[in-house]
């Protein structure tokens, strides 16, 4: 990996580089080892959408509460408020919209671009999938 300024990055093949995965390989370099692909998406060293915030997002939707959604994914609600706030600070519009408590309760609710950051996550996310996918079929192959 080569580093900037902004830390280590990725180091890409050469096109045309042809590397061969082997399932021996992998075991050669430890028992049990397996091949996982996520998907993140960042904003420099910050992360904005990963799949745990996607599920946080998918929960408030359902529950319209963001501490019912905590607690649906065995989260804090401090921790579910600091993924918001990072998600809605990055984000160029709000994914979610608060409403303080009082007599009627408060809530939370997504934006269209909380709709639209899941669905974008999901589909980046099903890709990662298919990437993975791949991968552990060349090495048993």
């Amino acid at each position: 990996m080569s580093g900037t300024e902004n830390g280590p990055q990725r180091a890409m093949e050469e096109p045309g580089e042809d590397l061969a995965l082997s399932d021996a390989g992998l075991q050669a370099l430890g028992e049990g080892l397996e091949i996982r692909a996520k998907a993140w998406i960042t904003s420099g060293d910050e992360t904005f959408l990963a799949y745990g915030r996607i599920v946080l997002l998918e929960k408030i939707r359902e529950s319209g509460s963001i501490s019912a959604a905590a607690r649906a994914i065995g989260m804090s609600y401090r921790r579910a408020w600091w993924h918001i706030e990072t998600m809605n600070r990055l984000a160029r519009k709000p994914l979610v919209e608060t409403a303080v408590g009082g007599k009627g309760g408060g809530g939370a609710r997504l934006t269209a671009e909380g709709e639209e950051a899941i669905r974008l996550y999901r589909a980046l996310d099903g890709r990662a999938k298919a990437f993975e996918d791949q991968a552990k079929r060349e090495l048993s192959g």
